[in-house]
């Protein structure tokens, strides 16, 4: 199933929406009510809440040589811009976690896709039979493989279907992931599993818009951290391939904002050892993305430098997520003003270590 937005179209389609403006589409329906329906009944009923209660999904780490303890909420601490908060709801680590699996799929990736896939498949196989899961893999555009499922073969059976593009639409899958799966996603512990270089290149939302929509979706975000710089440097030199307007605009942004805009419209203006300077400057501007939504949510950012490490990163993963406990409150600050909350969760057993979210945006009036 395709998550599809107007650029991920083709021309006609983009003609239509240039000339009478209708809103963004987000996903091909096609049964995708059904999968959801189909997902209450799995998750059973839920307890309305109400809508200003916090969630946060919480990691507890505990030194090697201490057997970690089971833990109550009389354990934690939670302080929302210093001040004390009340525990009222609390998930044990034993509690299913929403995984959204999101890969990618994008060209510098062609000759590795066998062992991403394995190494998923292998993921998948170490979950807890009590977390559902879902696949969502992205090159130029987003592709829904399989929504969140407790039944494993269709998520292997989603990974079978994993084939290489090009571009990357890493903003817009991460979007929509937040927007078309957790939003609707009733646990109150979630997790996004990202493989990716996080060098966008072909997003319709940008990074702005795709931060603020995952910070507001309560799920932690784990990034698997691709090294494909020096292929995409070498390959700018040698003229395999070139940068998109959109990336090379998102340099001058960051790097050159005096500059005129037009000369950055173009990647034929730029001779090959300036395009391979710029993708530098790109990789840095991705590196520091990924760590601001891992720490932000409460994640966190494995680097990979060879697809050999990544079952072992995985394993980690999953350990991780057996960890996931999750607090909820009510804000003593009942404002509705739009603000950022700044978070701190501590734990009182001896030796333990809390890692979350760094804090949350206030809901507006």
């Amino acid at each position: 199933m395709k998550l599809l937005h107007p650029i991920h179209v083709f021309p006609v389609t983009l003609l239509i929406w240039l000339l009478v403006q209708l809103p963004v589409p987000t996903v091909v329906r096609g049964g995708f009510n059904r999968v959801q329906e189909k997902r209450g009944a799995e998750q059973g009923e839920s307890i309305e809440l109400r809508s200003d209660l916090v969630s946060i999904p919480v990691a507890v780490a505990f030194a090697e040589s201490r057997r970690a303890p089971v833990l109550t909420k009389n354990d934690f601490v939670v302080l929302e811009d210093g001040k004390p908060q009340e525990i009222s709801h609390f998930s044990a680590q034993d509690a299913a976690v929403d995984i959204v699996l999101a890969l990618d799929t994008s060209g510098s990736m062609k000759s590795d896709i066998d062992k991403i896939r394995e190494a998923a498949r292998e993921f998948v196989e170490r979950m807890r039979s009590q977390d559902p899961g879902a696949i969502v893999s992205f090159a130029r555009s987003v592709d829904l493989l399989s929504d969140l499922t407790r039944e494993r073969f269709k998520l292997k059976e989603a990974l079978r279907e994993i084939s290489p593009g090009s571009g990357t639409a890493y903003y817009d899958a991460l979007y929509l992931v937040a927007e078309d799966i957790l939003k609707s996603s009733r646990s109150p512990r979630k997790a996004v599993l990202a493989l990716t270089d996080g060098v966008d290149s072909a997003s319709y939302y940008t990074f702005a818009q795709m931060s603020d929509l995952v910070e507001r979706s309560g799920a932690a975000v784990y990034f698997i951290e691709i090294d494909t710089e020096e292929y995409t440097v070498e390959g700018l030199r040698k003229e395999r391939f070139m940068l998109s307007p959109e990336q090379l605009e998102r340099y001058r942004r960051a790097y050159r904002p005096d500059e005129n805009p037009i000369r950055y419209r173009n990647p034929r203006f730029f001779m090959p050892d300036e395009t391979a300077e710029i993708a530098k400057g790109l990789y840095r501007i991705a590196r520091k993305e990924l760590r601001q939504v891992a720490t932000r949510t409460g994640g966190t950012v494995f680097p990979l430098k060879t697809l050999k490490d990544l079952p072992k990163i995985y394993a980690q993963l999953a350990s991780e997520l057996g960890t996931l406990y999750s607090l909820g409150y009510y804000p003593t600050n009942s404002r509705r003003d739009g603000s950022w909350r700044k978070l701190t969760v501590t734990v009182k057993a001896p030796g333990g270590a809390a890692r979350s979210r760094e804090g949350y945006w206030a809901p507006a009036k």
